[in-house]
């Protein structure tokens, strides 16, 4: 949600955008166009990264601005947004859910990624399809309204395990849950638990086991990752429990660069240049290869990388090659 009454009119959220070229004075004027309901070019060169809200000094959330007038204004066809919550919106009946104290939701990338999820790490119970889908692939589509409504079916069904944590394969998932139903008044009756927390948590308690890996990695962190920053630390644990060096680079933390992919979803040109500079920038900050959360990062970031020789690894995999269960990539 905006929050109007917290926005100083600095413009850094603006002047600071990777995506959008705009000077303090030009990001003012645009700025208050906006909160006036008014179409700006913003509207149209956002690629929907959420930096914004990460970016703003005061918490005034104004990627929430853009998306709504986004919504407003139709950035995306309504008939393509009505298909696409049409096919992902789940309209039969739950039967045998899963029960246990502690679950994973690994969301719809059973179907689409399941070799990612493999191995002793993810011997939990699990729930995924599309009647635990986030939904926050809507925000990225200039309807956030429609993740909005299905907010709290989702958290619903996610209760409906009696679970009292609720692990999220998904950095979207997790943003959904502990970042979004807040903003949305929904109560979350269970505990939500990052991939990262929870590797973090199982390889600490097996650091018996665990062979340094000795590897210089670049750290993709995902869009959806603006939403809740604070976990971060995890990801630098964990990095240190495997023997990963997190390289600093130009494209991380809160200068993190989005993987464009869903420049496409957009229509908003093409991605390859944005992509290959972000490959580029590890590979001259020394990275052996680059470790991505989001498994969509890995298909975007896949070709470029390859060709420069930087291998992608799942934040799991790293893991699990900590583990000994899986060998580390060839490294050129």
């Amino acid at each position: 949600m905006f929050k109007k009454e917290q926005c100083e009119l600095c413009g850094d959220c603006l002047v600071k955008c990777q995506w959008i070229d705009a000077e303090k004075e030009q990001a003012v004027e645009w700025m208050t166009k906006m909160i006036a309901g008014n179409h700006t070019p913003v509207v149209d060169q956002c690629i929907t990264c959420y930096a914004c809200n990460e970016i703003c000094p005061t918490h005034a959330n104004p990627f929430d601005l853009i998306a709504g007038l986004q919504e407003k204004y139709q950035r995306v066809a309504q008939d393509i947004i009505d298909m696409t919550e049409s096919k992902l919106t789940f309209t039969g009946e739950l039967k045998d859910i899963a029960q246990a104290d502690r679950i994973m939701n690994i969301c719809l990338f059973g179907k689409t990624d399941g070799h990612l999820i493999q191995g002793e790490l993810y011997d939990l119970p699990q729930i995924g399809g599309k009647p635990y889908f986030c939904w926050i692939l809507f925000s990225h589509m200039g309807a956030e309204s429609i993740q909005q409504k299905h907010a709290a079916e989702f958290v619903d069904r996610l209760a409906a395990t009696g679970a009292k944590e609720i692990v999220c394969f998904h950095d979207d998932c997790y943003a959904m849950l502990a970042g979004l139903t807040p903003e949305y008044g929904i109560d979350v009756p269970f505990k939500v638990i990052h991939l990262s927390e929870y590797l973090v948590e199982y390889l600490s308690a097996n650091k018996d086991r665990l062979v340094p890996l000795n590897l210089d990695v670049a750290y993709q962190r995902p869009c959806a990752s603006r939403h809740t920053p604070e976990k971060e630390h995890f990801i630098d644990e964990l990095f240190k429990l495997c023997g990963a060096t997190r390289v600093e680079r130009t494209f991380d933390r809160e200068n993190a660069k989005c993987c464009a992919a869903v420049k496409f979803l957009l229509n908003a040109g093409d991605p390859n240049p944005d992509v290959m500079e972000n490959v580029l920038d590890a590979k001259a900050a020394g990275a052996e290869a680059i470790v991505c959360l989001c498994p969509m990062c890995i298909h975007s970031l896949e070709n470029p990388a390859r060709e420069h020789h930087l291998p992608l690894i799942f934040l799991g995999d790293l893991a699990r090659m900590a583990l000994g269960e899986i060998p580390l990539p060839a490294l050129s």
